[in-house]
């Protein structure tokens, strides 16, 4: 994602960068309360295994129908900065019905609404995100990166929180999370309608919807979805986990935000280390890690490795989750047209949702019946994304060996 191509005639909104960070660190609070936590407080209120994944699974097969469809009114609107303040809006008048005092069923379905206007947010801030780096030359990975500093400021401060509170304090958190990134969605800058020239795209392509229907394109979003996947069983029983085996949550706390430590760390740096890698190869290194990462994992408490072994796994974050998520960034400004870039990102969201809903889903049954060995499974999930990713770097050589 480079800014060597970007229009030096166009006139950058004021403060851009810092407006947009803002936006992101606003956005991944709540998401530094939900993915540790949530399941925590699912927990406190009685759900079961099984309950508890269907609570974090079916918002994201929601998602996956939802969030295309935003992002294509988005491309569509005047502005896409307007649709991400009305999904703010609508996301924290949803979340206060979390204070209903209902069981299964009812949090079940105040989640199944909350779903479409909140994840919309970020593939949304996403766009507007890469819209600045085509028109302005801007580095995406430098505002990104502040949704991760929020993740683990949030993560590590509320692990504090909730263990002197109580998990009872969880849903008041996001609430508060969800207004503050209200708010601030009314500072992102208003930059227009989409531009039908992309600056970025290295391949001349006469029609923006082809670009979505490569085979290589395809296979990447497939793939990307596998390996983001692998990680559904750690969103879900991680802290679950740590906590049935004497872990509190202030040092949980401490393990998800050593994983955004490192995380922010590659953000930081991947346009220096990675920024004439092929997204497919980028996306590689992120499966291969991920399949280490699940290996170790379940062998940290039997092999006595203790809280190093954990803190160690959690950093590996940077790699199988950054990389897989950087690398679709990158395969998206390279070889997607900006006039197509909502809709690439809510792709994204669809392939990534519905692979992370169904090992959601599946995490729960899993979970009961094998406990921390479960996540040999998602070992097998990040080597399917690996040999996906493979498949389209050799897809996209052999397209441009027959455009030749």
């Amino acid at each position: 994602m480079t800014a060597a191509l970007a229009d030096p005639s166009v006139e950058k909104p004021s403060r851009f960068e810092l407006r947009i960070a803002l936006m992101y660190f606003a956005i991944f609070m709540s998401t530094g309360l939900h993915l540790p936590y949530f399941p925590l407080w699912l927990e406190y209120r009685a759900l079961t295994p099984t309950e508890i994944s269907i609570v974090l699974s079916m918002p994201l097969f929601v998602r996956v129908v939802a969030a295309p469809l935003v992002s294509m009114l988005a491309d569509k609107s005047s502005d896409r900065a307007h649709v991400l303040s009305a999904a703010a809006v609508m996301a924290a008048l949803i979340a206060a019905f979390y204070f209903v005092p209902f069981g299964f069923a009812g949090i079940l379905a105040v989640s199944l609404l909350l779903s479409p206007p909140w994840t919309s947010q970020i593939p949304l801030a996403d766009t507007i995100a890469l819209s600045g780096v085509r028109r302005y030359g801007i580095d995406f990975a430098r505002m990104r990166v502040w949704g991760s500093i929020s993740f683990l400021l949030t993560s590590f401060f509320a692990g504090i929180i909730i263990q002197r509170i109580g998990e009872h304090i969880i849903p008041w958190a996001l609430l508060a999370a969800l207004i503050l990134a209200c708010a601030t969605s009314f500072a992102v800058p208003r930059i227009g309608r989409p531009r039908r020239i992309s600056p970025l795209s290295d391949i001349d392509i006469a029609n923006a919807g082809r670009a979505l229907r490569r085979p290589a394109f395809v296979t990447f979003l497939i793939a990307t979805g596998i390996t983001q996947a692998s990680h559904a069983y750690g969103y879900s029983f991680s802290a679950i986990y740590w906590k049935s085996i004497g872990i509190e949550e202030t040092v949980i706390g401490i393990f998800w935000s050593i994983s955004v430590v490192a995380e922010v760390i590659i953000f930081a740096t991947f346009r220096r280390f990675f920024g004439k890698v092929h997204p497919a190869k980028v996306l590689m290194i992120g499966s291969a890690v991920a399949m280490f990462r699940w290996t170790l994992f379940p062998l940290v408490e039997p092999l006595g490795l203790g809280l190093g072994g954990f803190l160690f796994s959690q950093c590996l974050h940077c790699f199988s989750f950054a990389l897989s998520f950087l690398g679709m960034q990158k395969m998206i400004a390279l070889t997607i047209p900006e006039e197509r870039g909502g809709t690439a990102q809510g792709l994204s969201t669809f392939f990534v949702g519905t692979s992370l809903a169904a090992a959601t889903m599946a995490s729960g049954p899993l979970y009961s019946a094998t406990g921390i060995n479960g996540f040999y499974v998602m070992v097998a999930l990040a080597a399917i994304g690996l040999v996906l990713a493979l498949a389209s770097l050799k897809l996209e050589r052999g397209e441009r060996a027959a455009a030749a």
